[in-house]
This record gives C-alpha cells, structure tokens and sequence, in this order.
C-alpha cells in the first residue's frame, strides 16, 4: 500500500534519498512525514526538491472536477495577474485575502473589499484574514458552513499561507487531525493533500506556484513590515541592494509595504540613477505594485522614472487612501 507524506503530498519512498517523499526503510511503516517534512517540522531545515507544479496543470485539475475552491492571496501580492489566475477558475469560489494584519486601522474593511471588487472587476466573495486564527478564520469556518461546502480545493501562489489556514481550521475545530507542514521557504507542499478535517469537512491543498512576472519570488514567508518616507523632490530611491530605482520629480510621502528581509528595504539617494527609461505620471493616493515584493502608497501626486521593467510594474488606485479611509 502507497502512504503518502502527510506534511507535502508527496508518495513516501525509501529507495532514493535524494528525491521526494524519501524516509529510511526501517521508519517507513511508522511515519507519517517523509525526511524533509520532519526536517522542518523539527530543525526549521527545507531542502528544495522541484519547482512548483505549473499553474496551467493545476488549474485543468481544478476546472475538471465539481468542487469549491478557496483562493488565497496575500495583500502584498495583490495584483492584475494573480487576479487574472483567480479569474481562470472555473468552479465556485471564495477569494481570501491573506496576512491583513498590516491593514491601517483607519481603512474601512467593507470599503476595501469594494475596492478590490471595483478595481480587479471580482463578483465573488472576498474575506479579509489577518495573520493568526484570531484574524478572520472563524469567519472562513462560518461561511463554509453556511455555504453547506463539504469539500474544497486550496489554492494560491507558493507560500501565500495555504497550510496555515488549513491548520488553523484544525485548531477552530478542535480537530484531532494532524496538521500540514508549515515553512517559510517556497514549495512546501509538493502535491495534492487531502485534509479530512471532521465529518462535514474535507480541504485539499494544492502545490503552491510562482508567477513569470514577480520581481522575485523568495521573499513570501517573511515578517510583512511597513516603512514611511518623506520624498524630497528629485529624489530616488533603490531597492534590492541597488538592482533597481524609482525616481521621484516631485515631494510626496510614500509608505512601503513589503516582506523584504532587510533592515532598510529603500535607500534614498540623490545622485542619478542608471537606466531610468520607464516614466509614469499619476495622481494623488496612487500605488507603485511592485510584484514579488508589495507596493509603494504615494500620498501626493508625481512623475516617477524608473529602470524597472513594466512588466513587474503596475499602477492603480492606492489601496488605503482615498475614498476607502
């Protein structure tokens, strides 16, 4: 009989320790997580196996099989092409906006989930979750509930927090069901895991993907932080150690939200700046989405020049300004 590891999916196997779901021969019977789940579970270690399955090949699953489907993003990764992955699905679904903790306090939450309706054109149902159990799952239990929804795929870009939601539905049910390997690293789960959590409710956790468009794709996981700046006119900004600039034609404040892993995610400088081909000009309380990586909030109107190219890039409506504070 074939077990599967219970922390990434993957078939457990003892011929080969260098591939996926390898644990010795002599635990095999006993175990339930394979040599690099329990690595994690107890030393914090994460081997990197493969890339993520394909989004396309996961998605034809999804679409072919009469489910719900609950789509997790974080709000640092909210973007017109993760929107566009949500859109592609097919079944009924429930769209849950991860790690919203860093919400300002003065934004309405009703008129945020308007503006992300408005903005990326979503019908569906949108919930804000904040980052532990006590933000926002027990409003995901009570809406499956409701919905009389039995069984469901979990889906989302690698690392958005699918496995947390599934544990922490663990925890708000009391259920005795082992939990999901949980890292910080991308691609923990490697395969389809099916999550009995009690008698009326099944989740399956898909493999997480990576987007061809983000900036970088090794930040998710990370502690979301926000940084304030006052802007000087002319002045630019650097990030990733210099890889690339914004520069600003005019004075404003800006706030980064981010899960860079740094003690100064911007440098100002004056100086000039290499290659700033790319030139935007936008309004007040405008964002500068900066996919893999977050988004700038720009309080006040301005020009920016830039060497990033436009296909990491987007402009919209500030997310916490404006008409939703």
């Amino acid at each position: 009989m074939n077990k599967i590891c219970y922390g990434c999916g993957a078939k457990l196997q003892f011929t080969d320790k260098d591939k996926k779901g390898y644990i010795p021969e002599k635990k095999y019977e006993d175990s339930s997580y394979c040599m690099r789940c329990f690595r994690m579970i107890h030393y914090g270690e994460n081997k990197e196996i493969e890339t993520p399955k394909d989004i396309h090949e996961i998605i034809n699953k999804i679409n072919k099989d009469n489910k719900f489907v609950i789509f997790l993003v974080d709000f640092l990764n909210i973007n017109s092409s993760i929107i566009d992955v949500y859109r592609s699905i097919k079944r009924d679904k429930l769209l849950i906006v991860n790690k919203c903790e860093l919400i300002p306090n003065h934004v309405y939450k009703d008129k945020l989930k308007e503006y992300l309706k408005d903005t990326y054109s979503i019908n569906g149902d949108i919930i804000l979750k904040g980052g532990t159990k006590s933000h926002g799952i027990n409003r995901v239990l009570k809406y499956l509930v409701d919905n009389r929804i039995t069984e469901a795929y979990i889906l989302g870009i690698s690392n958005s927090g699918k496995s947390t939601v599934i544990n922490d539905l663990i925890d708000a049910l009391e259920s005795k069901q082992k939990k999901i390997t949980v890292n910080s690293k991308a691609n923990t789960t490697l395969d389809f895991i099916r999550v009995k959590l009690n008698n009326n409710l099944t989740l399956i956790d898909s493999p997480g993907f990576i987007m061809d468009d983000n900036i970088v794709n090794d930040t998710t996981g990370k502690k979301i932080s926000a940084y304030a700046y006052q802007m000087k006119d002319g002045q630019t900004v650097s990030l990733l150690d210099g890889k690339f600039y914004i520069k600003f034609e005019d004075k404003t404040n800006i706030c980064f939200y981010t899960n860079l892993n740094a003690n100064k995610p911007i440098t100002k400088y004056y100086q000039a700046a290499p290659n700033l081909v790319n030139s935007y000009t936008f309004d007040d309380n405008t964002d500068i989405v900066l996919k893999g990586i977050g988004f700038i909030s720009v309080k006040t109107g301005t020009k920016i020049t830039t060497n990033i190219d436009s296909k990491y890039l987007e402009i919209r409506n500030s997310m916490f300004g404006g008409k939703n504070e």
